[in-house]
């Protein structure tokens, strides 16, 4: 196994060397720096598990602290910081700059180790669970050949490896979030994080510490802008901001930096911002719920989802793509054959989260899932007291008695229901509204 390796940075030299020698001894590669000159050039041309680094340093152009704010700029290696000046404040100051751990000197051996070990321990917990998380952005295929989902290929590639801001347009369950992350994939922000975010499903009194993080009785907490550093940040159902937020969101994309609640250091922005809504933000606008400014900001590139039912010509091979992912096995022709059948006359109001979930039920469930829960979608409008409708007057109808149901279902439970259904929480609520089935809904 590679030995892990270690920079000490003290300008006194027996202190230094006596460092080395431990480390050396518990199997560490241990290298020296007096100053923070030579510190940075090592930092630079050399990759570090841990970095030692005193406070204090004579006849250096930096001090330990201000090498902490140099190092934080480049990567996050874990810092154990050193002192025989040691107190509370120092310690904060320290930790708040970025530092893992603050130890005074004299120090023992054994606090020295223990420090070391579980530095290098977390700091490699946390990479590899970014890791997971990263790998988990391109777990999916875009699919589709149809000329509609065919602009929105070709429209990806002309604006993803530029820097412009873009607004994704589309109803719910139409793959906003599968948008976002091919443009992520092929931007020059791609081998960054992709932090993806639901505004909707944001508390509107914590949204600005999410957004920004916050420092409060000595505990900082990083928001999504930082940890969005040198990749991209997707806004989802962003009209769901309140207007106190759109203001501060977009002094951020103005001045191009940020502090955290509570904090005055200066961060700078520096990462993609792709945004999606299932409205218009024009009308919003016109409404007053949402800044005219900001939605310049943020409309710079905008990109229009078609609806399921206007891709038709992709069901055959979103059915096989699902049917494949949730069964593991090659694609059941039968399956597929019974599916077009089924729904050959539906116009998929949930898109393709609600083919996905249909194809996941019957999967698990079998073609008797139907005789078992009365969802027929043929028999909705083979009634003669709705086949006399207009479309519009026979949808609603349907809807109304497929969301009671639905909600019937759940007990009153909305959040249960818009997941099973495969609609955001938010738009679900707009529907029921729109019904006038609010009073239905639990509590």
């Amino acid at each position: 196994m590679d030995k892990k390796k270690i920079l000490i940075i003290d300008d006194e030299s027996d202190i230094a060397n006596n460092i080395k020698a431990i480390l050396e001894d518990e199997n560490y590669s241990a290298s020296i720096a007096n100053d923070s000159t030579s510190a940075l050039s090592l930092i630079n041309s050399n990759e570090y598990n841990l970095i030692i680094l005193d406070v204090w340093l004579d006849n250096s152009e930096l001090d330990g602290i201000g090498i902490l704010k140099k190092l934080r700029e480049l990567n996050s290696t874990p810092v154990i910081i050193i002192s025989g000046h040691g107190n509370i404040d120092m310690a904060v100051k320290a930790i708040k700059d970025g530092a893992n751990e603050f130890i005074e000197k004299p120090f023992t051996t054994e606090r020295l180790l223990l420090s070391i070990s579980r530095s290098i321990e977390l700091h490699e917990i946390k990479s590899e669970n970014n890791q997971l998380k990263q790998k988990g952005i391109y777990d999916y295929e875009f699919i589709g050949n149809s000329i509609a989902i065919n602009k929105v290929k070709n429209l990806i590639k002309k604006v993803a490896p530029t820097t412009s801001r873009i607004m994704i347009y589309g109803d719910s369950g139409t793959g906003k979030d599968i948008v976002a992350r091919e443009i992520h994939k092929y931007s020059n922000f791609r081998n960054g994080p992709f932090i993806a975010i639901n505004a909707a499903l944001m508390e509107p009194e914590n949204i600005e510490k999410e957004f920004f993080g916050y420092y409060e009785k000595n505990v900082s907490k990083t928001g999504y802008f930082e940890a969005a550093a040198n990749g991209s940040i997707f806004i989802d159902e962003v009209a769901e901001m309140p207007l106190q937020t759109q203001a501060k969101i977009l002094r951020v994309l103005t001045d191009k930096q940020f502090s955290k609640l509570g904090d005055n250091k200066i961060i700078e922005l520096n990462c993609r911002i792709i945004c999606s809504s299932i409205q218009n933000l024009e009308d919003l606008v016109d409404e007053g719920s949402f800044r005219k400014d900001l939605f310049h900001r943020l409309n710079v590139v905008s990109i229009h989802l078609p609806k399921l039912a206007e891709r038709l010509d992709d069901l055959d091979e979103l059915i096989k793509y699902f049917i494949k992912s949730f069964s593991g096995e090659d694609v059941n022709q039968s399956l597929i054959q019974f599916i077009k059948a089924k729904y050959i006359n539906y116009d998929w109001p949930g898109n393709i989260r609600e083919l996905r979930n249909t194809i996941e039920r019957y999967i698990i469930l079998g073609e008797k899932y139907d005789d078992d829960n009365n969802s027929d979608h043929s028999s909705e409008f083979t009634d003669q007291n709705v086949i006399s409708l207009p479309l519009k007057n026979a949808r609603k109808i349907f809807e109304k008695h497929y969301l009671q149901s639905q909600i019937n279902r759940f007990d009153g439970n909305i959040s249960k229901t818009a997941s099973f259904i495969g609609m955001e929480r938010s738009a679900l609520h707009r529907k029921l509204k729109q019904l006038g089935l609010t009073e239905e809904i639990k509590k």
